[in-house]
Order: structure tokens, then C-alpha cells, then sequence
């Protein structure tokens, strides 16, 4: 296995800081991208993958900024380049990252349409790509995952969109359509659409928001009040019997939210009911004590929020159509572990499908490449291709995926965008 790190890493956080400085003098004529050594030998279709782009309503507290004219130039760049497509592998856009003191969204079309409005320039970009003649294809992240299909195709028109579950897509492409790209978070429990839990609060509404929602809109938080909040003394948790399985889910689900909320402290207070949502069927106010499990009067431990949620985690994995199921515990500590992730390659696609050379994911923030050379009967490629916001703490910054897809070959590149306007191979 090839450019394989392994390497703990914070996925959830989706980077929090954005103090790089970008030098580069983005008034430079518009030329078309190198992507290619040579011209092919062989007629090959040629796509490219992007992700995790974060584009937010409010640059007062957005994720991407500064990289913003950047991303831009490298669309314009895509027009003039000799490319056949173009996939968005989830978190476009931004609905999750925003501050508990930020105004509510009820009207979810409305907040999109303020997010084209903030980051005007990209999607413009995005349109002349597609006006050009070449396919831009997306498919939903956790970030952008109430963004639905019919606001997406009001806010660019054209884009197409693979979509399979609420929040969840898949899209092969290629020549042989041996190439699989989605966002990844499918398979992780903070961050899978969750359409069974809390029912009791959002009653006949099909929610899905999946815990990571609140992690997201906490770790916000943090970051816009400075990281200056005291810390709180949170309830403590005894390890359950290594006997009692389903306790022990609980625990390490428990003990996720308590690294959250020790690490991202808030200035509210445990009990306030300060994180109002107002969306996906939840119009209501909760506090850190509704999320975090404690010990319950029959001696289980739960929370309000996504009470006993480990023992519908086999059922939301079959809703969900993942095809190999992860335990509980696996999926809930591998949220913050990118291994997980990228060992979903393996386990949901090369290892079931032999028609799938090639798998892209997004959501980790940390690019890579993993080459399989002698595992199958032919090299099996997987890629993540990493983020764009204005600085990624667990990995090389501006990266994304060139792929050529032959007849008889799939050859498959990770990049990088260098704020001087040149790219490079990262291998």
C-alpha cells in the first residue's frame, strides 16, 4: 500500500483556524491547467474531483475566505482545460459550521441562497464550466446535506447530482464507470444521516441531522467566542462491564461527546438552552446537557438527544445502504480516526465489486493516495481528495484528484493548487 499514513487525526473538527496569508496576485491571465504530462496516447476521458470546499454564509466566520479568489481561478482554469468532468465530492457548501449566536435559518432555500450570494464568484465559475460543455457533477456531504436536490438545481442550474439516500449519493463515472466517488460520511455515526433517532422531539418530520450537526455548530462556537470559554466540570462515567456490549457503545459514544466539549468549550452553560436549530423538523433550543449521555435512573447511559442511539446504529448503516455494516463502537471512534475511512475503500468497494478500479472520498481533510497492486488482479486506487479551506492543520492545503479513464486503464493523480497559481503532484 502506497502513500498510506496512519495517523490519528480530529475529522470532526473540520479545521478550525484560517490565518494563512495568500500572497499570490490573482489579477494573473487566466491559462488552462497542466493537468496532463503529455497528450494521452490513448482517447481517455479525464475527470477531475474537488471537495470540501466549505463555502459559507458569512465570512466573519466561514472556514473559507481567503482561498476563495484562489478557488475561483482554478475553476476558470478548468474552463479552458482540457477536461471531460468535473465532481464535487460533498461539503460544497456550509450549512453546519455557524455559531449558536448566529442569526436562525429557518427557511433552509433562503440560507443557501445567501451562501451563492457570499461566494458569488465560484459559483459563477462553476456555471461557465458547466455552460462549456463540461459535466459538473456533485454529490452531498455532511455539511451540505439539507441542501436538496431541487434548491441545488434553482442555485446551478445544470449541475448533476447522484443522490440514493437523504443526504448520501454515490457517482460512478469513467469509461468503464469503474470509478466510485462520494463523500464518506456515510459510514461514520456522527456524521450518517440518522432518520430514526429523536422522533419524540421532531415527531412526524423526516429528520436525519446526525449528531455531528451539533458537534459542528459547538466546535463553531468555540472558535467565533476565541476559544476563551472556561472549561466545565462535566459528569463523569464509570467503564461499564467489558461483558455488557451494548453499555460499552454507550461509553465510547459518551466519551466522544466529552472530548467534544472539553475541547471546544462554550461560554453557555451546561443546562442553557442556547444551540437552537430550527431546522429538519427541529424547532427547538438544547443545551450541552441534552447531548452529552449520563447516567439514567435505571442505570443506562443515555441522553435526550439520540437516547440509546447505539442500538439503531444496524438499522440506520441497512438505511443508509452500506453494503459491509461496521460496529457501533468502531464507526462512533473512527469519526475522529481518517483510517476508518479510507479502510471503506477496501471493505465496501474493491472488496465486493470488481468493476471498481477507483475510489475518491472527500470529508477527512486529509489527501492521500493508496494503491493496491497485489491484493486483486488489477491495481485498485483510492484517493481522498482533501479541502480547500484556508488551512488545513491535517494535511496538504488545495488538493484534488485528476483521473484518466481508458479502455484498458485508469490512471489516477492527487494535486495540489499553490497560491502562485502552479500545481504539483503530491506522490
Amino acid at each position: 500500500m502506497k502513500g498510506s499514513k496512519k495517523r490519528f487525526v480530529f475529522v470532526l473538527v473540520l479545521v478550525l483556524f484560517s490565518s494563512v496569508m495568500i500572497s499570490a496576485d490573482l489579477t494573473r491571465e487566466i491559462e488552462p491547467l497542466p493537468l496532463w504530462e503529455k497528450e494521452s496516447a490513448h482517447e481517455a476521458y479525464r475527470v477531475v474531483v474537488i471537495s470540501d470546499l466549505h463555502l459559507g454564509v458569512d465570512d466573519s466566520f466561514s472556514e473559507t475566505v481567503k482561498n476563495k479568489d484562489l478557488i475561483a481561478e482554478f475553476l476558470e482554469r478548468l474552463v479552458i482545460s482540457d477536461i471531460d468532468e468535473l465532481v464535487i465530492a460533498g461539503d460544497m457548501f456550509d450549512e453546519w459550521f455557524v455559531p449558536i449566536s448566529y442569526e436562525p435559518h429557518n427557511d433552509l432555500g433562503a440560507f443557501f441562497e445567501r451562501v451563492v450570494e457570499n461566494n458569488a464568484s465560484i459559483v459563477v465559475a462553476f456555471e461557465k464550466i458547466i455552460q462549456s460543455g463540461i459535466i459538473v457533477a456533485y454529490v452531498p456531504g455532511n455539511h451540505d446535506l439539507l441542501l436538496d436536490e431541487e434548491t441545488l438545481a434553482k442555485l446551478i442550474p445544470g449541475i448533476v447530482q447522484a443522490r440514493d439516500v437523504d443526504g448520501l449519493g454515490i457517482y460512478r463515472t469513467g469509461m468503464r464507470s469503474e470509478i466510485a466517488i462520494e463523500h464518506g460520511h456515510r459510514y461514520d455515526t456522527f456524521c450518517a444521516p440518522d432518520i430514526l433517532s429523536n422522533k419524540e422531539i421532531t415527531g412526524d418530520y423526516a429528520s436525519f441531522l446526525p449528531p455531528g450537526y451539533f458537534f459542528t455548530r459547538i466546535a463553531s462556537t468555540s472558535v467565533a467566542e476565541g476559544k476563551s470559554a472556561p472549561k466545565k466540570d462535566f459528569p463523569e462515567i464509570e467503564a461499564p462491564s467489558k461483558e455488557d456490549a451494548d453499555q460499552l457503545d454507550a461509553y465510547t459514544y459518551y466519551n466522544i461527546w466529552l472530548w467534544a466539549m472539553t475541547t471546544f468549550s462554550i461560554k453557555a452553560d451546561f443546562d442553557e438552552k442556547a444551540i437552537y436549530v430550527g431546522v429538519n423538523g427541529y424547532d427547538n433550543s438544547f443545551s450541552l446537557s441534552d447531548l452529552l449521555p449520563t447516567v439514567q435512573d435505571d442505570g443506562s447511559i443515555s441522553a435526550v438527544l439520540y437516547a440509546n442511539v447505539q442500538r439503531r446504529w444496524d438499522e440506520v448503516q441497512q438505511i443508509n445502504r452500506v453494503a459491509v455494516k461496521n460496529p457501533y463502537s468502531q464507526a462512533t471512534a473512527g469519526a475522529i480516526d481518517h483510517t476508518f475511512l479510507d479502510e471503506q475503500a477496501v471493505k465496501q468497494y474493491f472488496d465486493l465489486d470488481s468493476t471498481v478500479d477507483v475510489v475518491v472520498f472527500g470529508h477527512s481533510h486529509v489527501p492521500l493516495v493508496n494503491r493496491y497492486e497485489n491484493e486483486y488482479d488489477k491495481e485498485k486506487v483510492y484517493a481522498n481528495s482533501g479541502t480547500w479551506i484556508d488551512e488545513n492543520l491535517i494535511g496538504l492545503e488545495r488538493c484534488f484528484v485528476v483521473i484518466e479513464s481508458g479502455e484498458q486503464f485508469t490512471d489516477v493523480r492527487l494535486m495540489e493548487y499553490h497560491a502562485d497559481g502552479t500545481i504539483s503532484d503530491t506522490e
